[in-house]
């Protein structure tokens, strides 16, 4: 192979790479755009859409019974629900990359004294939310505009949605 082709070939090839990673990077999950829409089925035997929750601010928090830091700052979630839930703002915990597991979900949630709103997430919502990891927290705002979607640790995160929803009132 000559050099102007190895070098055309290089270039292809790069452009590929470059164009796939941006493809990969791309979420469905935007600050500032609407936030994907949801019908999904709670431990109350209801089903809800996120169009329900519209006029106040919403707090989704995705999590699995088996992933041990959604269990660990579960406790923070209920502490939203318990300080603004009567404030306009909805905290809901959605049980996603999990099947079968809803059951267990709702008798831990009995024994933890956890009175959150309890999800039932399906692969069109792990996909329209693009869950890679877990936990993630997404903030929408009343009215449906996404203002907070965290994939990765946050030491900070409980402050940093306490911030969202007072300057959101």
């Amino acid at each position: 192979m000559n050099k102007t082709a190895f070098l055309t070939f290089s270039g292809v090839i790069m452009l590929l790479l470059m164009s796939f990673t941006s493809v990969q990077a791309q979420t469905k999950v935007e600050i500032g755009k609407a936030a994907p829409g949801f019908e999904l089925q709670a431990s109350d035997g209801k089903t809800y859409k996120l169009s329900d929750f519209k006029g106040n601010l919403v707090v989704l928090d995705f999590w699995a019974m088996w992933c041990g830091p959604c269990k660990k700052k579960m406790p923070k979630i209920q502490e939203l629900k318990d300080k603004y839930g009567d404030k306009g703002v909805e905290v809901i915990s959605l049980l996603t990359m999990n099947a079968g597991a809803e059951e267990r979900a709702e008798n831990y949630f009995k024994e933890k004294g956890y009175s959150l709103k309890l999800l039932f997430g399906d692969n069109e919502l792990v996909k329209n939310y693009d869950l890679k990891f877990l936990p993630t927290v997404t903030v929408i705002d009343k009215k449906g505009v996404v203002l907070y979607h965290s994939t990765t640790f946050n030491p900070n995160e409980y402050e940093d949605i306490v911030k969202l929803i007072h300057a959101n009132k």
